[in-house]
Formats: structure tokens, C-alpha cells, sequence
């Protein structure tokens, strides 16, 4: 016969086996919680999946929002600043060219101020002379008589007025004087007949 006790078969009996069996016994339940906690981890990763995209337009959203009202508060204060800018540059520029006639106009009462070139000035524009001296006055035949400057000075004025003259005035007075000569011509031509009727 065997000396074994009738429990026995089921394994030793001392209380350092039993504790080891319960342990071997506890894990097999750890073993079914790790799918439990892979189908929550998708879950959660499904949800944050879902809420990325909402997320991220509402953050874009706010972006586009935030740079339309910086837009629409910094356009007008933007124009008139360059306004500014550009308004400073041309006042800028109009004292500049102040200055410069302010100095040339320094240096001209300098000039004046001095008898020497007061009395070259008035030799050179108006002829003078000391007394005792004589003023001989040479033409140049090939710079023309005085009627030949007087001429050309009266064609450059009428030059010159007609430019500044709009298109449609010039083209009015051209009408006007073609309407003045027709009429002078016919008047003429009646009183030529006139005259050779009377004879």
C-alpha cells in the first residue's frame, strides 16, 4: 500500500505550496485584463482621433479670426502712416529747394552790395558810362538789324503763347480768323465792284 495520504493526489499540502497555487491560480485573470485595456486604449485613441480634427479647425479658425482683426486694425493706421511719410518726403523736398533759393538769392544781395559789380552791371545791361568816356556800340551783320531781333522775338512769344494755348482755343482762333478773312475778302471784292460800276 502506498503511505500516501488520500490528498495527496491533488498535490504537497504545506502552506508555501498553497500560496504559490493561488498565485499560479491569480494570473491567469491579469492575462484577460490586457485586452480589456488594448480595447480601452483604442477607444481613447479613437476619441482623441475624432477630436483632432474639430480641435484643430476651431484653432485654425481662431488664427484666420485673429489675423483679419489685426488686418483691419493695422490697414488704416498703416495708410496713414505712409501717408505721413509720403507727405514728409515732398515738404522735405519743397524746404530743400526753399534753402537753395534762400542761398542764391544771399549770394545775389552779396553781389549787389558790392559798388564794383553794381557799376559792371550797369555798363554791361543799360550802357552806362563814366563820365569822359566815350560808348561805341559795334552790330554784327551777321546777327541781323534790330527789325530782324524784333521779328524773331515776336515769333518765339507766338511760338510760345500758342503752346500754352489749349488745343481748341488755337483751333477756334484759326476758325475765327478764317471766317474774319472770307469775310474781308468778300467785303473788299463788293466794294471793288462798286467802284468799277460808279465808273
Amino acid at each position: 500500500m502506498n503511505s500516501r495520504r488520500p490528498g495527496s493526489s491533488r498535490g504537497p499540502t504545506r502552506p508555501g505550496a498553497i500560496r504559490r497555487t493561488q498565485r499560479s491560480s491569480e494570473t491567469p485573470p491579469a492575462v484577460e485584463e490586457e485586452p480589456r485595456l488594448k480595447k480601452e486604449r483604442t477607444r481613447r485613441s479613437l476619441v482623441i482621433g475624432a477630436d483632432r480634427p474639430r480641435a484643430f479647425s476651431l484653432r485654425l479658425l481662431a488664427i484666420v479670426l485673429t489675423a483679419m482683426l489685426a488686418v483691419i486694425i493695422i490697414a488704416p493706421t498703416l495708410s496713414n502712416y505712409l501717408d505721413q511719410q509720403q507727405r514728409l518726403r515732398e515738404l522735405n523736398t519743397s524746404v530743400e529747394e526753399a534753402r537753395a533759393r534762400v542761398r542764391t538769392l544771399e549770394a545775389e544781395v552779396i553781389l549787389w552790395n558790392d559798388d564794383d559789380y553794381v557799376r559792371a552791371q550797369a555798363r554791361e545791361r543799360l550802357g552806362y558810362v563814366k563820365p569822359g568816356e566815350v560808348l561805341y556800340v559795334v552790330n554784327d551783320p551777321e546777327e541781323g538789324t534790330p527789325e530782324d531781333h524784333r521779328r524773331a522775338l515776336e515769333m518765339e512769344l507766338e511760338y510760345n503763347r500758342r503752346a500754352a494755348t489749349p488745343w481748341f482755343t488755337t483751333m477756334w482762333d484759326s476758325l475765327s480768323v478764317t471766317g474774319y478773312s472770307d469775310r474781308d475778302a468778300a467785303e473788299s471784292a463788293d466794294e471793288s465792284d462798286q467802284e468799277e460800276g460808279t465808273e
